[in-house]
């Protein structure tokens, strides 16, 4: 039998985060997310988690946003964002609905290590082989990831750019 995960107040994502979805609670929206040692709730909803971590690493929501329609284009609202770059990786999260909506689950590329569809949702495998079902459609589930995924290999660049252009 697996223990009941407990609520705490705070949670900062970093490459340890796996996934981070809304859940109902008596008193409001709370987050449910997926990290590396479990399940941990969480008493804010997703965005609030996003924004705070953002904040940690030395950015803003807007401004990750920001970077992110540089590079995309004004035109695209689903926009996945970096969060930070450990040790020169973008650490990337993406949305699956809209970021303002209370449904929107936000996804960390780095722990996606498959993806199915399924009949009127997508099943995603994470990298500690834990399968969940969400209720969201495949090709949008997958157009999400590719465009995160183009993102990550951007920041990568950029940062190798700015490393290459340092004099040593």
């Amino acid at each position: 039998m697996s223990k009941k995960p407990s609520i705490v107040d705070s949670y900062h994502i970093s490459f340890n985060t796996y996934l981070i979805e809304p859940i109902i609670h008596e008193d409001g929206i709370y987050s449910r997310v997926y990290d590396k040692s479990g399940i941990i709730i969480v008493a804010r909803k997703p965005i609030y988690i996003i924004r705070k971590s953002c904040i940690l690493m030395g950015t803003s929501y807007r401004t990750a946003r920001f970077l992110s329609k540089r590079f995309f284009g004004n035109e695209k609202h689903k926009i996945p964002i970096i969060i930070s770059h450990d040790y020169g990786m973008p650490c990337v999260f993406f949305p699956l609905l809209s970021p303002t909506s209370p449904n929107n689950v936000w996804v960390g590329l780095h722990a996606i290590i498959n993806i199915r569809r399924l009949k009127d949702s997508t099943e995603v495998t994470l990298k500690d082989g834990r399968e969940l079902v969400l209720p969201f459609n495949y090709s949008s589930f997958c157009t999400q990831y590719v465009s995160a995924s183009m993102l990550q290999k951007f920041g990568t660049n950029q940062r190798l750019i700015l490393k290459n252009e340092v004099p040593t």
